[in-house]
């Protein structure tokens, strides 16, 4: 144990140790939880313009929010791509083409997705055409 004479002495020591252990913090890893690395179902990787969700991906208008609407344990994807006005556009993994008015889009891979356009009460300039151009953008 070390003694000091001084009591101003031990407070600027113990300092010292604090925070040389405080800089050393960041050096150990990070892992992720177990339970994040075991969730099971369809994983999805979101950037700030690209949704890719290993079936399919495609390109979003920057200000867009992506909100992922199927469970974790769900193999079929439903995801929303909302627009700041709060129009948005949902693409929900199907098995088969319905009967109803709603758009399909059959991947090359054989999977289907329902696909619905939902503007907002106001809608802002050029919803439609980005819109549009997220779902032209849908590739395998």
């Amino acid at each position: 144990m070390i003694r000091f004479q001084r009591p101003a002495l031990a407070l600027v020591f113990s300092l010292s140790v604090i925070s040389a252990l405080a800089a050393c913090a960041p050096l150990v890893p990070a892992t992720a939880p177990p339970q994040i690395k075991n969730t099971p179902g369809a994983s999805v990787v979101v950037t700030d313009k690209r949704f890719d969700a290993g079936l399919f991906h495609l390109e979003y208008p920057r200000a867009w929010s992506v909100v992922k609407t199927s469970a974790a344990a769900a193999d079929r994807i439903h995801v929303y791509f909302v627009a700041p006005d709060g129009g948005y556009v949902s693409l929900e993994q199907v098995e088969s083409v319905g009967s109803s008015a709603d758009e399909y889009r059959t991947l090359p891979n054989g999977r289907i997705l329902k696909v619905s356009i939902e503007a907002a009460e106001l809608p802002s300039a050029g919803f439609s055409v980005r819109a549009r151009r997220l779902i032209a953008s849908i590739r395998i």
